[in-house]
């Protein structure tokens, strides 16, 4: 079963945390796979901190919270980025630092992350994702 179906099983169970989580890190994946010179226009202040806030804590939130439910090849792989995130050097994460993304660290992410997104059916999914992110976040504040 491919994670799609796992992602549209989860929405028919009403297990909306879950794919309120998967969506997000989609988002955030598709972010981290981005070139430098899209990812250093697309952040409005500190990279770092931003980064790390809205594209990198989402790995780690979907590994909490679908973790067991994941695919093992997904779970894997963002495990993997998690850990590469986590070993990010002071000059590949540097507060205030516009050019952090050009560091020579955030490759293999990128690579990785565009990797993942695939892996994650990510195309079938995006037509979906805004409606879903909305769905779920809704159903979750009732």
């Amino acid at each position: 079963m491919g994670f799609s179906s796992t992602l549209w099983a989860w929405y028919g169970q009403n297990e909306y945390k879950q794919v309120l989580t998967a969506c997000e890190v989609i988002e955030a994946l598709g972010f981290l796979a981005q070139p430098s010179d899209i990812q250093q226009a697309t952040i409005p202040d500190c990279p770092a901190c931003e980064v790390w806030s809205e594209m990198i804590l989402p790995i780690e939130k979907v590994l909490s919270i679908c973790g067991s439910g994941l695919p093992e090849d997904v779970k894997s792989r963002l495990e993997d980025i998690w850990q590469r995130c986590n070993s990010l050097t002071q000059a590949a994460l540097h507060c205030h630092d516009r050019l952090i993304f050009e560091h020579e660290e955030w490759m293999p992410i990128r690579t990785r992350a565009t990797e993942l997104l695939a892996l994650m059916e990510s195309t079938e999914i995006h037509p979906f994702l805004g409606d879903l992110l909305l769905d779920c976040k809704k159903l979750l504040s009732e």
